[in-house]
């Protein structure tokens, strides 16, 4: 595989972006043998971290906020600050045997998230060279997008549930999409599948945007998250764990055909 292959996981908020992210981690990790590197880029709703069981010591926003203070105080000179920012970010990149995960995280005061999205951005562009995928679960609606945080992405993977606003906001991430980034392929997981769906299938078809797959309402793994356990530990047998493992494969099918853009 030529690497690394960039997938951005976005949609509207609450359609479960951050599900879908945690079980391609689990699937890609035990079934495909390449180094993955997991970015929650949610600095809203940072869960990512907790549904895989892997929670760095540090985050972006972190090392952002330190940086400021020591060059406030003068501890070191700028030069050197901006020397150690990439150590320092690979020193939060978190570990296991699986995967790494590195966490945008939550700024400390209020405010605009545009200086934390400015420095993954370089983080994205520096240490994207040494990992073979790059599955990225990205802030709820066209923020990251339209500030241009994530440019240069293999698969957009939008996703969307039963709601026709759901919908309509995969449409319009895909329109600044075209516009604010380079994206080779796109698709849609329609999430919290239950009886008859052929509205939303019409109205993606209008929008010309592809289904890669349904994921359909799984009332064990609902149980799971109602209890607030991880999702890296779902059972395999669970419904919306098979339907997930067929669209894993459809999606590493397409990402290892080479660089002929396929939308469709």
């Amino acid at each position: 595989m030529e690497k690394p292959k960039i997938i951005a996981v976005v949609g509207k908020g609450g359609v479960g972006k951050t599900l879908v992210t945690a079980l391609l981690a689990k699937i890609i990790s035990e079934d495909y043998d390449y180094k993955l590197l997991l970015i929650d880029a949610d600095p809203t709703h940072p869960h990512l971290s907790y549904m895989v069981k892997l929670v760095p010591s540090k985050s972006i926003e972190s090392i952002r906020s330190n940086v400021i203070e020591k060059t406030l105080l003068k501890k070191k000179n700028i030069k050197e600050i901006a020397a150690n920012i990439d150590f320092e970010v690979y020193n939060a990149i978190a570990e296991n045997k699986f995967f790494s995960l590195l966490s945008i995280g939550q700024p400390d005061n209020p405010g605009c998230f545009c200086p934390s999205n400015a420095l993954l951005k370089k983080v994205i562009q520096s240490i994207s060279r040494d990992f073979e995928i790059i599955l990225i679960d990205c802030e709820a609606g066209l923020e990251q997008i339209n500030r241009q945080v994530i440019e240069n992405i293999d698969y957009l993977l939008l996703v969307t549930d039963i709601s026709l606003r759901s919908v309509d906001t995969a449409d319009s991430i895909r329109s600044s999409a075209d516009k604010f980034t380079h994206y080779k392929r796109c698709g849609v997981i329609i999430n919290k599948v239950e009886e008859n769906i052929s509205k939303i299938i019409e109205k993606l078809f209008s929008y010309n945007l592809p289904i890669l797959g349904k994921i359909p309402r799984d009332e064990e793994l609902i149980k799971m998250e109602l209890q607030g356990l991880p999702i890296i530990d779902i059972n395999k047998k669970f419904v919306s764990y098979m339907a997930m493992r067929k669209i894993t494969n459809q999606l590493m099918e397409l990402l290892t055909q080479g660089n002929n853009p396929l939308n469709s």
